[in-house]
C-alpha cells in the first residue's frame, strides 16, 4: 500500500460522509478530485500531477457497506 492508499484508509469515514457514491482521486496524500466517474477524476488528477498515478476509489454509500457486514 502506498501513502495515498493509506491516506484513503485513514480518512475513509470522512469520505463516506462527504462523498458517498462518488469517485475520488488522491495524489500526494491530498484529495484532488471528486466526480461521477473514475475516468473523470483520474483525468482531473493527472492534469494536476501528470507524473503521478492517482489513487482512484468509488466511495461506497453507507447502505452499500451494510450488506458487507
Amino acid at each position: 500500500m502506498d501513502k495515498d492508499d493509506l491516506w484513503i484508509v485513514e480518512h475513509f469515514s470522512e469520505l463516506v460522509t462527504k462523498h458517498a457514491g462518488k469517485y475520488v482521486a488522491v495524489v500526494n496524500e491530498t484529495l484532488v478530485a471528486v466526480g461521477n466517474s473514475g475516468k473523470e477524476v483520474e483525468a482531473k488528477a493527472r492534469e494536476l500531477e501528470p507524473n503521478k498515478m492517482p489513487s482512484v476509489l468509488r466511495v461506497p454509500r453507507e447502505q452499500d457497506m451494510a450488506c458487507l457486514l
